[in-house]
């Protein structure tokens, strides 16, 4: 590959994008609109087979998380999946996430051999 950037150059060109932390407002007037729009909208806690169909969407073999299971075995484990199910639950019920769940790392990978 000819004109590789620098790492650094990378670095800066990803920081301007996910570096920076962002503060929603959560009083816009557009949340308000939907609420009206979609009464209907309510909480409903996840179950097991709510777990089990977004898992069907997945692939298989691709790279896998933070928790590093392929999706493979996310799927065929269903003895897990109310245990899951469980969690998401907790989690919006208690309105915290932490970090580590919701931190991602970014791996540059040029498509082309004109990275710039």
């Amino acid at each position: 590959m000819k004109n590789v950037p620098e790492k650094e150059e990378v670095e800066n060109f990803w920081r301007e994008i996910y570096g920076k932390g962002v503060q929603h407002n959560g009083e816009a007037h557009w949340i308000e609109n939907q609420y009206q729009q979609n009464p209907s909208m309510e909480w409903n806690p996840v179950c097991d087979k709510d777990v089990a169909d977004a898992l069907r969407t997945t692939l298989n073999w691709k790279a896998p998380g933070r928790d590093q299971i392929l999706n493979f075995w996310l799927k065929e484990l269903t003895a897990t999946h109310k245990h899951k199910a469980a969690l998401f639950n907790k989690l919006t019920e208690e309105d915290q996430i932490s970090e580590w769940l919701t931190a991602e790392v970014t791996f540059v990978i040029p498509k082309t051999k004109k990275p710039e």
